[in-house]
């Protein structure tokens, strides 16, 4: 029940092929068919007269005859360990011996087709279908054993025509085996894939060191020899629009890529005047890398593969941190507004992430002032419009600002907490930017430097936690 629900909720564009329940179980409990069984009693059970010799049972193909006399054999496993000791049995799926039973699989692709050569019946075209089936399957992890495969197949239909619809249901059933591993695997990836906010991960308040000239340059290499191993794995080759503190990547034509580009280095001087830090400045570890993609299946496999995300319907972008080094990938809407706030809110994660140290500040904060500079630069986004007046209402009705503060990471927050702890925070921001804009910036350096943010607000922002509450509260009773 737990696999079907959750192959269910898997999305196609990620893991391409539909999964199949019964294909995926199949997977995950063996990669092999057991072997055929023994035919069934005669309808007349009767012994037959005494002066009539039993007619011999005839073995199925692949199988030797009884009694089977033991022979000594070595032969190499797949990963290049040998064996050796006495073969007692053997039948299309593996061979018995001292040795126990081994799958063809098993084996390594030249000794299989040797061993399956001794002990098949070479006159036989069924017995021909079958080497070629087994190597089929062989070469589902040994590419090379596909070859003899294809021979072994056209050996049997050079002895018998009659064999082609054989051959024809050994292929299909090794594709079909093919896919349930195919199934699994990406059951198995989805399972190890990230459903929660990177932002989500601690970090410490150690300050990031002054990078010199040599070393960005260095940095932005390392940088775009990332971008461009991450692209090929999704398929894809682009050739990125530089800018002051950005790599950006996108399948938009190059004049409309590049504005999208001019209005994050916006939002960038924004957030570098709020924090004074010196014109010019490039906060980002060599340069930050924007992947925006226009096809929203392309976003999803580049966050599995690349990132080992699992993308919600309602994300349209993400951003990375990985050590000093900051990644962001959005899909690209059809509503600009909404796709130009995507990137702001994270390029803001970003550029926080790089600012003076990499801790955190706390959620409320953090969310909302991801969401405040994607209001600012794009005020008539459905994501501002949708989220800001969802906030307001809450404070109107009589919401707990205070409650919202003290959310966390850690929490469970359902989708519509999460919503109100963003757009609540920004609006709290966006309260004490105007209030008092430049302790806002003492406030933030002190948080990040590590400081307990209730600390930093009575004592750099001049403010304690209950007064921002109520201030927030009368500000927006009577403002939008």
């Amino acid at each position: 029940m737990i696999i079907s629900r959750f192959m269910t909720a898997l999305e196609p564009a990620v893991f391409p092929v539909r999964m199949r329940r019964h294909a995926i179980l199949a997977a995950l409990i063996v990669l092999a068919a057991p072997p055929a069984g023994v035919a069934g009693p005669q309808a007349d059970d009767r012994p037959p007269p005494a002066e009539t010799k039993p007619a011999e049972e005839t073995p199925p193909p692949g199988r030797p005859a009884r009694p089977f006399t033991p022979i000594p054999v070595r032969f190499r496993l797949a990963d290049g360990s040998r064996v050796a000791g006495e073969l007692t049995g053997w039948d299309r799926e593996g061979i018995d011996g001292s040795f126990g039973r081994r799958a063809w699989a098993e084996l390594h692709h030249e000794d299989v087709r040797r061993l399956y050569r001794r002990l098949m019946d070479g006159e036989s075209a069924a017995d021909w279908v079958d080497l070629g089936r087994a190597m089929l399957l062989v070469a589902l992890d040994q590419p090379q054993a596909e070859r003899w495969a294809e021979r072994s197949f056209q050996r049997a239909l050079t002895m018998s025509e009659d064999t082609r619809a054989a051959i024809a249901a050994a292929r299909e059933e090794v594709a079909e085996r093919r896919q349930m591993r195919a199934e699994a695997k990406a059951a198995a990836q989805a399972q190890r894939l990230a459903t929660g906010s990177p932002e989500a991960a601690a970090w410490p308040p150690d300050p990031w060191p002054e990078l010199t000239k040599e070393q960005l340059s260095a940095a932005r290499l390392e940088m775009q020899s990332d971008a461009e191993q991450i692209l090929e794995k999704a398929g894809l080759q682009l050739a990125p629009i530089e800018t002051d503190h950005l790599l950006f990547y996108s399948d938009m034509a190059g004049g409309e890529a590049a504005a999208w580009a001019a209005r994050l280095e916006e939002a960038c001087a924004m957030l570098a005047r709020r924090l004074d830090l010196p014109d010019q400045s490039n906060i980002f570890w060599g340069k930050a890398v924007v992947f925006a993609l226009g096809d929203r299946d392309r976003f999803r496999l580049l966050e599995a593969e690349s990132f080992q995300q699992l993308v919600a319907q309602s994300t349209y972008g993400l951003c990375h941190p990985v050590g000093p080094k900051v990644f962001i990938s959005c899909h690209r809407t059809a509503d600009a507004d909404l796709f130009g706030a995507v990137l702001v809110r994270e390029l803001v994660h970003g550029f926080m992430h790089r600012y003076r140290t990499p801790f955190r500040l706390p959620l409320w904060a953090n969310e909302g002032l991801a969401d405040y500079y994607a209001s600012v630069l794009f005020r008539n986004s459905p994501l501002d419009l949708e989220r800001r007046r969802a906030a307001v209402g809450f404070i109107r009705g009589g919401g707990n600002i205070d409650g919202v503060l003290s959310m966390s990471y850690e929490d469970e927050i359902s989708p519509r907490e999460k919503m109100l702890d963003h757009a609540v925070g920004a609006l709290v921001i966006e309260v004490m930017i105007r209030e008092q804009p430049a302790r806002f910036a003492r406030w933030v350096d002190a948080v990040k430097d590590g400081k307990d943010w209730q600390k930093a607000l009575a004592e750099d922002f001049g403010i304690p936690r209950r007064a921002l509450v109520q201030t927030a509260g009368r500000y927006y009773m009577m403002n939008d």
